[in-house]
């Protein structure tokens, strides 16, 4: 099993969802995400990273749960926070892959 940080340093674009399992729309973006990694299957990696404790918060500096963030290669492509649709996650993967 690949680690997280090895993911995101890969050449093929991964989008992170930084959730936190106690928020009420938690549920409802682990679903999406499952959509997601279905559609971009061989294009794209889409993974969860659950943050109960915080770390990850401060290291990729995240205001508020859900954030999404686009990496290949290691590096930051983009980022967006709040809970969004199916569509608007889909535009910001085609934007970056």
């Amino acid at each position: 099993m690949k680690t997280f940080e090895k993911v995101i340093k890969e050449s093929t674009p991964t989008l992170v969802v930084f959730l936190h399992h106690g928020r009420q729309d938690a549920v409802e973006v682990k679903y999406l995400t499952d959509d997601l990694r279905k559609k971009y299957a061989g294009k794209a990696n889409v993974v969860r990273a659950d943050d109960p404790y915080g770390k990850l918060k401060v290291e990729y500096k995240l205001e508020e749960y859900p954030t999404y963030i686009l990496f290949k290669e290691g590096q930051e492509l983009m980022r967006e926070s709040g809970v969004k649709t199916e569509t608007e996650l889909s535009e910001l993967m085609d934007r970056g892959i």
